[in-house]
């Protein structure tokens, strides 16, 4: 479904370049959940730019279902970590999922099936009518993913979507996404800083080093496919796998401007 090979990008200021990407290749099956994990400012964002066509690579390839991403590929949605930012403040939360519909040129009635199907997929039925202030922050998040889902994706990037969220609410909304996955067959790359969070929802976990970026290793998530936050967290199993995790990327960070 997606797959990137050899990704770099240079950003360039006058004489100054600055390598946040350096030779990234990896590939996500179809259907699969895969997390991306790294420390901090090693570049995941700008990864998930430009897998997304918002941003051009400065060399190498990313194609989704074998077509060259040259921008925003057909069937793919995006979910931000900056909720309040993505969410228009003036517009009901109905019109907030039913944009993108509107910019697809779906007719009116399959809008309002699938706004109804994606806001009840997310808990929010009866919030049609609410405005994205008067929601709490983990409601508004649940706008932004209702909407990504209204859209019917094939592909879901998801960039660090619960950072900005408390713990609670960010347990209720892993649980969510994963519901979602395996209710609607969406291939999802989700990017996270949380090492905890990237055992607990993905298939495969794909770990990032410093900047400038490689795919410093890959670990198969062999847990069960049914989880829950206290019984999946508490297992042998995932505290073995989160220690890998935490280790590659340790690792990394020692690794720093190598």
């Amino acid at each position: 479904m997606l797959e990137v090979k050899g990704l770099r990008k240079v950003y360039r200021s006058g004489s100054r370049e600055v390598e946040a990407l350096r030779d990234l290749t990896f590939t996500v099956e179809n259907g699969e959940l895969v997390c991306l994990v790294g420390p901090s400012g090693c570049g995941k964002t700008t990864l998930l730019r430009c897998v997304s066509g918002l941003l051009d690579p400065t060399a190498g390839d990313v194609r989704v279902n074998g077509q060259a991403v040259d921008g925003p590929p057909k069937g793919m949605a995006v979910v931000f970590q900056e909720y309040g930012r993505s969410l228009f403040p003036w517009m009901t939360v109905r019109d907030n999922v039913e944009l993108p519909l509107k910019q697809k040129k779906v007719d009116k009635k399959r809008r309002a099936e699938l706004v109804a199907e994606s806001l009840d997929a997310v808990g929010l039925s009866g919030s049609e009518s609410a405005y994205p202030w008067q929601l709490s922050g983990g409601m508004q998040q649940r706008v932004a993913i209702a909407r990504a889902v209204a859209y019917e994706p094939q592909t879901l990037l998801m960039d660090e979507p619960f950072a900005a969220v408390d713990a609670q609410t960010r347990a209720d909304l892993e649980d969510l996404v994963r519901q979602l996955w395996k209710r609607l067959g969406v291939t999802i790359l989700f990017v996270t800083h949380d090492i905890d969070e990237s055992v607990y929802l993905g298939q495969r976990v794909v770990m990032l080093s410093s900047s400038p970026t490689v795919v410093q290793d890959e670990l198969i998530i062999d847990l069960p496919a049914e989880r829950d936050q206290l019984t999946t967290r508490a297992a042998p199993r995932f505290i073995e796998l989160r220690t890998r995790v935490y280790e590659q990327i340790q690792a990394a960070k020692k690794n720093t401007g190598k």
